[in-house]
């Protein structure tokens, strides 16, 4: 009876707690960051658990800090009135607001200060969302994309966007078992793969016809055996291993990820949602040396070289199950191709090229001088928008 009367007060009273605690990180932050730089506050759509925030946002703070700025990331659950406060006393030169997802991220709160609009997923299709999110676009100094598609749709709002993909620490890349050594695994490590109906009828139907042609080892991640087993019939009934990888950290998830052999990133087109992924899904692949099969679509092609560093095969259950096989059955080219991967993910998709990248933007909002010029330069090599 106690606990009913109190059970109203408890989740106010542990929200100002949260709220109390973020603001104390905050001022730790401030206290031991240097004086001198440029200075920037991050307010991450959410907590670093989430995946996008903590590629986007959580580890590029200190990739910023390394090219000289003072950054100081204000915690989730900070009201507007905090987050208000920390801008008037931090006085920052540019404010990132990483994703839209949070309704604080919005650059009227925060004016005069300008404001850098980053979004890494098609939101703004959503009807219930549109109007804010143009209001977001519109009102920010700048936009960042991290994928064409996202960058086009955001364009429509203001014209000053770019593409920046989203990269992954090379430190956190785990060793795993060196490509050669590794058994039969294909992999599809998607955080939530049965909400993606068509992908998971797609992949359904590839590994079906692989485990006709082949034995090996399917893992499908981000699900548990028994929400996964009505998905798993077709694939057992030709003999097939399956293995449902449950929700992990993110650190755990790599290395799971980096004892698979080849990773598949089906993109279907017909959703537009999916139109928006750019490689988040690909990091764990491409930094844990596992052959990558794709599809030949959204950003893919401007990263990946058929046959040299992944394999896009045409979008037919019929091209990917052979490319899936041709893989199996020759792991000296599987080999080549993961490390081949991996390199390029070393050159273009690790968090301090991001921040390489995000330097000069976050200068030109904030109007101080060019000094990055390496980052311009990488910058301009970026994928358009047009």
């Amino acid at each position: 009876m106690l606990h009913a009367r109190l059970s109203p007060l408890l989740s106010p009273l542990k929200l100002l707690i949260k709220r109390l605690l973020a603001e104390a990180d905050v001022a730790a932050q401030r206290l031991r960051s240097p004086r001198v730089g440029p200075r920037a506050v991050i307010f991450p759509t959410n907590q670093p658990w989430e995946a996008s925030s903590n590629l986007r946002a959580w580890l590029v703070a200190p990739q910023l800090r390394a090219l000289g700025w003072r950054v100081i990331i204000a915690p989730q659950p900070m009201s507007l009135w905090q987050r208000r406060r920390l801008v008037r006393r931090e006085k920052p030169d540019v404010i990132l607001l990483q994703q839209t997802r949070n309704l604080l991220n919005q650059p009227r709160f925060y004016a005069p200060v300008p404001c850098v609009l980053d979004a890494d997923d098609a939101d703004f299709l959503d009807p219930r969302h549109q109007e804010r999110i143009a209001e977001c676009a519109q009102t920010a100094a700048a936009v960042i994309g991290g994928s064409r598609f996202v960058a086009q749709g955001l364009g429509q709002y203001n014209p000053n966007v770019h593409v920046i993909w989203t990269g992954t620490p090379r430190e956190l890349s785990p060793p795993g078992p060196p490509p050669a050594l590794r058994g039969p695994i294909v992999a599809w490590a998607h955080a939530t793969p049965l909400t993606y109906p068509s992908e998971a009828r797609f992949v359904q139907s590839v590994m079906t016809e692989v485990f006709r042609q082949r034995s090996c080892t399917f893992w499908l991640f981000g699900t548990h055996e028994e929400e996964a087993r009505e998905w798993f019939a077709p694939l057992r009934a030709q003999g097939g291993t399956c293995v449902a990888v449950p929700p992990m950290s993110y650190t755990e998830y790599l290395d799971k990820v980096s004892h698979a052999a080849i990773g598949l990133q089906p993109i279907a087109i017909d959703n537009p949602f999916s139109r928006g992924k750019s490689f988040g899904k690909l990091l764990a692949y491409l930094s844990g040396q596992v052959a990558v099969v794709a599809s030949n679509t959204v950003d893919h092609p401007l990263f990946f070289r058929d046959g040299e560093n992944g394999l896009m095969p045409d979008d037919d259950v019929h091209a990917w199950a052979q490319a899936i096989v041709s893989l199996l059955d020759d792991p000296d080219r599987r080999v080549r191709i993961a490390v081949q991967g991996r390199n390029d993910f070393d050159r273009r998709l690790t968090t301090d090229v991001f921040a390489r990248l995000l330097d000069p933007v976050l200068r030109n909002a904030a109007g101080l001088p060019k000094e990055a010029a390496r980052a311009q330069s990488e910058l301009r090599r970026q994928p358009s928008t047009g």
